[in-house]
């Protein structure tokens, strides 16, 4: 009796290692967020869940991968939209989108610029396109920091391409006091 139940133990550990190693592989993978991908939500050092299979939506934080080195922006603009920042509005398809998500860095750097520059820099997806698309292709995002001053972002790099990204942020796993669901808002 007791050698049936080590036995039956020892099949349940291993099962459940090999879904976790499974979910792992192909499911969910982690990211440390380095001090160039930080924002008001996520902090350097933060240990997150990514998940793989998720498809990205508007506000959700998505790593995703150029020359080498991983990112971590908010999606601002999907297949098919137009956005446009001008005077530090942000507009998609012609309406006006309100972003409280960038509040608290917004109201950090005012308090410390001189008041004529602009959080955001004015740009549209002709100008980061080069004027090839007007409105966000099959297959791409447009991609913002929440800290608009940090520019490694659809500004510097262009729109992202689906290939390019790694996953959806979906869980904070460190640090413990933070451990939980993320919340893109």
């Amino acid at each position: 009796m007791v050698k049936r139940d080590l036995i039956r133990n020892i099949i349940l550990i291993v099962i459940a290692l090999l879904v976790f190693f499974l979910l792992r592989i192909f499911v969910f993978s982690t990211f440390k967020v380095h001090e160039d991908a930080s924002n008001a939500y996520l902090k350097n050092g933060d240990v997150v869940l990514v998940n793989r299979n998720k498809d990205p939506q508007y506000k959700d934080f998505i790593v995703y991968k150029v020359k080498d080195i991983y990112y971590i922006s908010r999606v601002i603009a999907t297949e098919g939209q137009e956005a446009t920042v001008m005077d530090d509005i942000l507009y998609i398809d012609k309406a006006v989108k309100d972003e409280p998500y960038i509040e608290s860095e917004k109201l950090k750097y005012q308090s410390s610029a001189d008041g004529q520059t602009a959080f955001t820099s004015d740009f549209s997806i002709p100008s980061i396109t080069k004027n090839k698309y007007t409105k966000v292709p099959k297959g791409y995002y447009l991609v913002l920091n929440d800290n608009r001053q940090n520019t490694n972002d659809s500004r510097r790099f262009g729109l992202i391409k689906e290939s390019q990204i790694r996953g959806v942020i979906s869980f904070r796993l460190f640090p413990l006091k933070n451990f939980g669901f993320v919340n893109a808002e």
